[in-house]
């Protein structure tokens, strides 16, 4: 399993997303808060044209690429990509190794711009990187204000490849005092990525502010004396930490799956078994798409009886209602038409208590707003993607009535959008024109949680949760999680940087979700289904105001 993590817990919210807008004047002076009893986000430290707001201090000669560098994220792929070498898959198999980047293109958080320092592309760019001249550099943030705050927590999105002597540190320092190091990468096993990297991960850091101080400035040293390797960050963000929960809350709770397909019926079992114990009282079971296998040449016979085989499987447990999503091959028939799939897939939605018509719908449990989306039969050739404008405008009104109730929302719909969670850099998760039409009307409302499946990347990985800014959409974006699969697991590709391939060293790791939403904000973990363990949880803080 590609970059596994133990058993973590990570915080989510709005104002930690996983892009955030430049920092404005108001946020300098304070930020905009979410109310008493969320984060208030005091600072936003991305990069996209907010290069003013940092400053770079590298010691040496000044080179290309050499220490920090603010740059598009896909200008450093193209600046690291070899020069002379075939690189493209369809003509240059096998591709040589040099291709793949050195797993730059897995920084699937990052959108936009970005701050890079990497010797790798510097010592290819000229400069000379060795024992005898070694790159240190700092970045360094302007003072942000923290007065009257007894802490604040550190937000950022970090992939590091650690070289062999290389060490990256954040440090704070209050009034211009002494700095304190409050994270540390190396090779050693105790630094906080375990002597090894950091693939497209959120670090969350609390940091006590002592009394009277007024401002702190954070900086991000890296020192690496190798002609290799990397530290990208990304998303910086400075706000207080969220309460702990209210002695007593109580929250509605759902168990989530995804992407049975036939193959994952054996995991089935145990999955149900885990998810009854981890969440007893669930109000609901959020199916993400995928339930049947669907084979391209199936019969109405054959597709009725693959619905049959998930039903056997769900039958000896004492299940909520089931809410499913529709997924791509829950309608791969060549045989069968759109509207004979769709229909299979309502009737057997019904079966477990959906009480549905078609693949898009609203239902509200336990005062939870869940919409789910999914292709439709009969869409006009000029609307795309299978996705109805009525469909759009169903989910355009929806949000903004649920924003004015203050209430989180859960959005299900089976595909990610690209450049948000685990293998979305991938060119197989590519947008097409109705996802960036999707994600722009989510992008409005920070308090959207978007679930996800499809990928069949495990949830043990550092990205399988982020938080997301689309252009133009709220400062704070939207929550995206990857609530992995039943069936095979997916990973990078050992053939293309740019594609994944089914996880051939398994053992696999089937994984479930449990998301739990109380007024203030909702918890979401995941389990190891052979294992039974969680291996990970975030909590993201409700943004919405109250009416």
């Amino acid at each position: 399993m590609a970059n596994p993590i133990p058993k973590t817990r990570f915080l989510l919210a709005a104002g930690a997303a996983a892009l955030v807008l430049l920092p404005t004047a108001a946020a300098q002076a304070g930020g905009s808060g979410h109310g008493p009893s969320g984060h208030q986000t005091i600072w936003r430290g991305d990069f996209d044209g907010a290069g003013a707001a940092w400053s770079v201090q590298t010691d040496g000669a000044a080179a290309s690429w050499r220490g920090w560098t603010l740059t598009q994220r896909d200008d450093w792929f193209t600046a690291a990509a070899p020069e002379g070498v075939g690189c493209n898959p369809e003509t240059d198999r096998p591709l040589d190794q040099r291709c793949f980047l050195d797993g730059r293109q897995q920084f699937s958080r990052s959108r936009g711009v970005i701050a890079v320092a990497d010797n790798g592309v510097a010592a290819a760019k000229g400069a000379v990187v060795d024992g005898g001249n070694p790159v240190n550099s700092t970045l360094v943030s302007p003072g942000v204000p923290v007065g009257g705050k007894r802490a604040v927590e550190l937000v950022f999105s970090s992939h590091y490849r650690q070289a062999h002597k290389a060490v990256g540190r954040v440090t704070v320092a209050f009034d211009g005092g002494a700095e304190q190091e409050i994270l540390r990468y190396s090779a050693a096993r105790v630094s906080a990525n375990g002597g090894g990297d950091v693939i497209s991960g959120q670090e969350v850091i609390r940091v006590d502010v002592p009394s009277r101080a007024r401002t702190a400035v954070f900086r991000f040293a890296y020192s690496n004396n190798r002609p290799q390797m990397f530290w990208a960050v990304d998303d910086v963000v400075v706000r207080t930490p969220l309460p702990a929960l209210s002695r007593g809350a109580k929250p509605v709770t759902f168990q989530v799956l995804s992407d049975i397909q036939v193959e994952g019926l054996p995991y089935t079992d145990g999955a149900l078994d885990l998810l009854h114990r981890q969440a007893p009282n669930a109000k609901g079971l959020i199916f993400v798409g995928d339930i049947i296998s669907g084979p391209r040449e199936a019969t109405q016979e054959q597709q009725v009886a693959e619905y049959a085989q998930v039903s056997e499987a769900f039958a000896g447990h004492k299940l909520p209602p089931v809410y499913p999503a529709i997924g791509n091959h829950d309608v791969r028939s060549r045989v069968l038409t759109m509207e004979q799939q769709i229909g299979n897939y309502v009737t057997w939605a019904n079966q477990w208590g959906a009480n549905i018509t078609k693949t898009y719908y609203e239902k509200v449990i336990g005062g939870v707003p869940l919409i789910v989306l999914g292709p439709e039969a009969g869409v006009a050739e000029d609307e795309k993607n299978d996705i109805s404008d009525a469909q759009m405008a169903f989910l355009s009104q929806r949000l903004a009535y649920w924003s004015t109730k203050g209430k989180q929302v859960l959005v299900q719909r089976h595909y990610p959008f690209e450049w948000t969670v685990s293998g979305t850099y991938g060119n197989f998760y590519e947008n097409g024109p109705r996802e960036f039409d999707i994600e722009k009307i989510i992008g409005k409302y920070p308090n959207v949680i978007y679930l996800s499946g499809h990928t069949h990347w495990s949830p043990y990985r550092r990205d399988w949760a982020a938080q997301v800014v689309v252009d133009g959409g709220h400062k704070d974006g939207y929550t995206a999680i990857n609530t992995g699969a039943l069936a095979m697991e997916f990973m990078p590709s050992p053939d293309d940087p740019w594609d994944e391939d089914s996880a051939t060293d398994r053992p696999e790791s089937p994984g479930v979700l449990t998301v739990s939403v109380y007024e203030d904000r909702t918890v979401v973990r995941a389990f190891d289904v052979l294992t039974g363990e969680q291996i990970n949880e975030i909590e993201v803080a409700n943004p919405a105001p109250r009416r």
